[in-house]
């Protein structure tokens, strides 16, 4: 021990006590986390003989509380009248091993670095009285203490093979997750969701963890028929695949003819109504056409009036049963000349 560190435990009778003078750690750099961690200092001890139980991993089980309640009452008194500031003791985890007592004590105000050589003497001193006052066997070789501001925190966590130990960057301390595919109960540590869960892979489906994937299901395959989807919930046979193709084919192409069938038919009525219009069109204005021509042309007028002239000259015979052929032909070749005057008068008009 140092000069430095006498000066820091005092002898009382048959305990140690840290001095009186304890100066911080705070220095103008130091963030919130190292401030918390620099009052924080941890320690692991193993006892030789106890045996270790499974319900030591879970913190709820009354085996647990039991074991965390009597090393509360063996140390806390013990730290208490031998650590000057010292505030409360955790009991963190318990692990395999005998017995590995993984524990975090907090002190009132920041602790100095070389702190750790102070408390390591104080514990040895307990482990060396600790099997004549209270029958337990601890290993002092074992003993390992850390302040909190430089410990490697995920030491003192009981993470096993199916997680790591990760830093938490608000709390600065370590913390168990599980990798994938593995979940934690209770406070137990990491187990396969396989195991946890009986029905994960449903319908015999088997259950494998892939690493850095999880959890997956390889499901069962028959001669025409199979499982599939996430869990093997989903049962598929090849007739059901091929009736489900054959009518998807089907609606696909009734859907298609049926669209098809609306646009022929639209197309149709629309192409129908738009020739009707045209042509009813065309027929009104070649008959207005004629009507203002034959109305409004003097020629035609004169023509007309010339002609009542000409047919009053011959006046007009008595209405007999046989007509002659030469009066009949002179009054057919005067309407075939007139019509065909009324139509170039109708061309020159257009």
């Amino acid at each position: 021990m140092s000069p430095e560190e006498r000066s820091m435990v005092a002898k009382k009778g048959d305990s140690t006590d840290l001095s009186g003078v304890i100066f911080s750690t705070h220095e103008s750099g130091m963030n919130v986390s190292t401030q918390r961690r620099a009052l924080v200092v941890f320690f692991s001890l193993r006892v030789t003989n106890m045996i270790f139980s499974e319900d030591l991993f879970n913190k709820h089980s009354p085996e647990y509380k039991s074991l965390e309640q009597r090393f509360l009452e063996l140390l806390v008194p013990y730290l208490q009248s031998n650590l000057t500031g010292f505030q409360n003791l955790e009991i963190m985890n318990f692990r395999n091993g005998s017995i590995i007592v993984n524990s975090r004590m907090k002190f009132a105000k920041p602790v100095p670095r070389n702190v750790t050589n102070a408390v390591y003497i104080i514990l040895e001193d307990f482990c060396n009285t600790a099997y004549h006052t209270m029958n337990l066997a601890i290993d002092k070789y074992s003993l390992d203490v850390e302040s909190g501001d430089v410990a490697d925190t995920c030491k003192f966590q009981a993470c096993n093979e199916y997680s790591e130990c990760l830093i938490n960057k608000w709390t600065g301390e370590g913390e168990c997750v599980c990798n994938p595919g593995y979940v934690s109960v209770d406070g137990l540590p990491c187990q396969s969701i396989c195991d946890l869960e009986i029905e994960f892979c449903q319908n015999d489906g088997k259950c494998d963890i892939i690493p850095g994937q999880g959890a997956i299901c390889r499901c069962r395959v028959g001669e025409n028929w199979w499982y599939r989807g996430e869990h093997c919930e989903e049962y598929v046979s090849e007739p059901l695949v091929v009736g489900i193709a054959i009518a998807s084919v089907a609606g696909f192409l009734l859907v298609a003819s049926a669209i098809i069938f609306f646009l022929a038919r639209t197309l149709r009525v629309q192409s129908t109504k738009g020739d009707s219009e045209e042509s009813g069109g065309r027929q009104t204005d070649s008959l207005s056409s004629i009507e203002n021509a034959v109305k409004y042309n003097p020629m035609y007028e004169s023509d007309t009036t010339g002609y009542s002239h000409y047919y009053k000259r011959y006046p007009q015979l008595p209405s007999t049963s046989s007509t002659s052929p030469e009066t009949s032909a002179d009054f057919s070749s005067e309407e075939i000349r007139h019509i065909y005057e009324n139509s170039e008068l109708t061309k020159e008009v257009y």
